[in-house]
């Protein structure tokens, strides 16, 4: 294993990737800055650049990538030099452009090796590696019923179980088909559950993947300026200026009704099975009705509920959050975009 292969955390958002990118950031040879997700915004737009080996074309994206690290809702405290992007891009494309910035950012923090929490990249594995074929991909996985209770309160995903489920079902079924494609040496699964349960023995496993020294110190990630500053800026990161929670788990079964339970095991029962997490339903009976298609008026009522709970908590995190104008500012800057590669 070469000790300075990026590390990639991916899976689904609110399932602890802040606490293991905030465990990491703490090693002295690792950097993981707060993501602004540049794959997951860049890559549908990619085509529309054109040929990007014209320098005129790479560097508008160049630009752009660097403009939403600019805009990012979390700032990071590297200026990122587009000059020294262009010029460094490990290949041209949005993946080379990410790869340079990040870079940069690890050579301002004089560390060996640098790291990427956005969880989308588990949809982009195949551009990752096709510049870094030692890429580490740490997959975090936690309870997609967890999940859920954790987005009804966050103003970055889907909020209602149903549609919380057929994304948490997507990306978890498309880390169990890429475990099956590396190796064992490339991609490691980390259970949050896991993690809570015993943290040391989890973060060591993780060091041990990644092939550094593990230390007790990891653990006091929540002392750091970083993760003070970043439980400050939202109430969905408010829990990383604490140390590991340990009874941070099964909440689904307090504070989801039988039927959101129903509706998020249905559209995930298979994935939470395979990680071994226990249905509440009958698994014969989800499976027979995940035969037959909703039904109009549930899919209406589902609808209705996600609507209204993204204005509610939209709402309160204008009022609470202070990066809300932040978040708002990059939300503009990518309808730009998405305006201008339309036209």
């Amino acid at each position: 294993m070469t000790n300075d292969s990026p590390i990639f955390i991916v899976g689904t958002e609110r399932s602890g990737s802040n606490l293991l990118r905030l465990i990491l950031n703490e090693h002295p040879s690792i950097t993981i800055p707060h993501p602004p997700h540049l794959l997951k915004d860049l890559m549908p737009l990619a085509p529309r650049y054109g040929d990007l080996g014209a320098d005129a074309h790479f560097r508008r994206l160049v630009n752009d990538a660097v403009t939403l690290v600019d805009l990012h809702f979390s700032p990071w405290d590297v200026r990122v030099d587009r000059e020294d992007v262009f010029a460094r891009a490990p290949g041209r494309s949005v993946y080379g452009v990410k790869a340079a910035i990040y870079d940069q950012y690890r050579r301002a923090k004089g560390r060996r090796r640098w790291g990427c929490k956005s969880t989308f990249v588990i949809h982009y594995v195949d551009q990752v590696r096709s510049i870094h074929s030692d890429a580490r991909f740490i997959h975090l996985v936690r309870d997609g019923r967890d999940v859920a209770v954790s987005a009804k309160a966050s103003v970055f995903n889907h909020f209602h179980p149903h549609y919380v489920a057929r994304l948490w079902a997507e990306q978890q079924n498309t880390a169990i088909a890429l475990s099956r494609r590396l190796s064992a040496a490339q991609m490691l699964c980390v259970r949050y559950e896991d993690l809570l349960d015993d943290p040391a023995r989890e973060t060591r496993r993780v060091c041990g993947f990644l092939g550094e020294d593990y230390s007790d110190s990891l653990l006091d990630y929540f002392k750091s300026a970083e993760a003070k500053r970043l439980a400050a800026q939202s109430r969905s990161w408010e829990n990383v200026s604490k140390s590991v929670l340990q009874g941070n788990r099964d909440k689904y079964k307090r504070e989801l009704s039988a039927a959101e339970i129903h509706a998020f095991e249905l559209q995930a029962f298979a994935p939470l099975a395979h990680f071994g997490y226990a249905l509440e339903n009958d698994p014969a009976q989800l499976r027979k009705e995940s035969r037959t298609p909703l039904g109009a008026g549930t899919r209406l009522r589902y609808w209705t509920a996600e609507q209204a709970m993204s204005v509610r908590i939209g709402a309160q995190a204008l009022l609470r959050d202070r990066n809300a104008f932040l978040r708002l500012r990059k939300s503009l800057f990518l309808l730009k975009l998405r305006l201008q590669h339309k036209l």
